[in-house]
């Protein structure tokens, strides 16, 4: 399947939304209570990608448009908000926020498509060091980000409000 990168934009904001639900429920049952993922409501996940949409440079969202023209996943890249989190010691660090796709697409190029995308953005934006936050059970998008040069980059956390504990990946850009 090919797939087209693009910079997302608002209208794209409610499919957003409507990935970010169906990948979590696809890939976080047994991870996350059922109860989170249950309640998860995609125009409340819409608002918050409309604002990152929106973010001025160098906060960045990518969308992997299939051949009909369909958006089927996302990234959103952009400056750590918390440098002691990500474990920044002599610049601000970027972040690999989100990158979720239409479980029907797992496996189809779409999410490397989408990584190489943001990380290539957060390199142009002069960023030498990124990080990224992965579930502690999720070995999945833990061999999906080793296969693309993260390491681990700390011991597993689990932050106010989260879901789970997560580990934090990092990688030179």
């Amino acid at each position: 399947m090919r797939w087209t990168i693009r910079r997302a934009v608002e209208a794209d904001a409610d499919r957003i939304g409507e990935i970010t639900v169906a990948g979590w429920r696809h890939t976080y049952r047994g991870i996350v209570a059922d109860e989170r993922l249950d309640a998860l409501d995609a125009g409340e996940v819409a608002e918050v990608r409309r604002s990152a949409i929106a973010a001025p440079e160098p906060m960045a969202v990518f969308v992997a448009d299939d051949e009909q023209g369909r958006v089927r996943g996302y990234c959103t890249v952009g400056p750590s908000r918390d440098p002691e989190l990500a474990g920044d010691t002599t610049g601000v660090s970027a972040v690999l926020y989100t990158l979720y796709l239409d479980p029907e697409v797992i496996g189809t190029g779409a999410g490397g498509a989408l990584h190489d995308a943001g990380v290539a953005h957060l390199a142009a934006a002069g960023f030498t060091r990124a990080t990224l936050w992965v579930y502690t059970a999720n070995t999945g998008a833990q061999a999906f980000y080793a296969r693309r040069g993260w390491t681990v980059d700390g011991e597993p956390y689990q932050g106010p409000g989260w879901s789970a504990p997560a580990t934090r990946w990092a990688r030179n850009l």
